[in-house]
């Protein structure tokens, strides 16, 4: 846990305070329950038609919370986007490829939806998190965006996030439920 709050930290650092009508920025923890698979993953397309980050390579972890990837996508208070169309290839964990046949493995697409899913009070109290923060100091509260593959596609989870609220940091979070181990 200690992990992903450094990454936050870092993600985050001089974001300063966000000006009226922009959004709450967001940290980005992607991860795989998708056993023996390799999720490699090239980001996405958002609606603009601007490129999403991506995780790159994703193995199966235990726990979709604490295992994974996790980079700070826009600490600089941008909006959330309406929906991400991700694209990947999954190839066999334990097996070696030739570059032809990794280039001939099949391209997934999948759209997630973000922006209706997270509640806008939500959103609301990172931003006043944000904009109550002084310049050079780090804000209270984040959202974090989960992106979890699963052998039923991707699943998309929130998270409200306090460091002042530890050990357990979570104030609030939804979404699709994700089994933890």
């Amino acid at each position: 846990m200690i992990k992903s709050h450094l990454a936050v930290l870092v993600g985050t650092l001089g974001a300063g305070w966000v000006e009226a009508g922009e959004g709450p920025g967001m940290t980005l923890h992607f991860a795989s329950l998708k056993e023996g698979v390799v999720v490699a993953c090239r980001g996405g397309s958002l609606p603009s038609g601007k490129r999403f980050p991506g995780p790159g390579a994703l193995s199966r972890t235990k726990d979709w919370l604490t295992g994974g990837k996790t980079e700070g996508a826009a600490p600089d208070g941008r909006q959330l986007p309406e929906w991400v169309e991700f694209e990947w290839k999954e190839y066999v964990a334990d097996k070696d490829y030739a570059l032809e046949e990794l280039k001939a493995l099949p391209v997934h697409v999948e759209r997630v939806t973000i922006r209706e899913r997270v509640p806008q009070d939500v959103i609301d109290e990172v931003m006043r998190s944000r904009r109550e923060t002084p310049a050079g100091k780090l804000p209270d509260k984040s959202l974090w965006l989960n992106f979890v593959w699963t052998d039923g596609g991707i699943k998309f989870h929130w998270r409200l996030e306090s460091v002042k609220a530890a050990p357990e940091y979570t104030l609030r979070s939804g979404g699709d439920v994700i089994e933890r181990p």
